[in-house]
């Protein structure tokens, strides 16, 4: 059983690698700017496209829309740290931040 909180970054292009349930996965993100909004892909390492344009909103599960059997088993919620359910912006997404990326895995979905 687990929870993990994924490292962001301020900075609005980056590509980086997460290992979710035993498997690395990498991560592209967007900020949008016009909208004030994060958006990411998720690929396989080999740069196989796995999910495309998740726009990251408080509390709903990010990956529940893609069907892909070689996505993490989990999920992804954007965890706010305040009352406000409003979109991350910029500097708002990460930890010690107003909303929080938890990765849960699928045995915290079940229980």
């Amino acid at each position: 059983m687990a929870i993990v909180s994924l490292r962001t970054f301020s900075d609005p292009f980056y590509t980086c690698t997460v290992n979710l349930d035993g498997s690395d996965y990498l991560f592209e993100w967007r900020y949008n700017q016009r909208e004030d909004a994060w958006y990411f892909d998720i690929a396989l390492t080999d740069g196989t496209t796995l999910a495309r344009g998740i726009k990251v909103v408080c509390l709903l599960p990010l990956l529940k829309r893609f069907a892909d059997s070689r996505l993490p088993k989990g999920q992804l919620i954007a965890w706010p740290n305040t009352d406000s359910r409003k979109l991350p912006g910029l500097d708002e997404l990460g930890e010690d931040r107003r909303v929080t990326l938890l990765y849960f895995d699928e045995s915290e979905l079940t229980s």
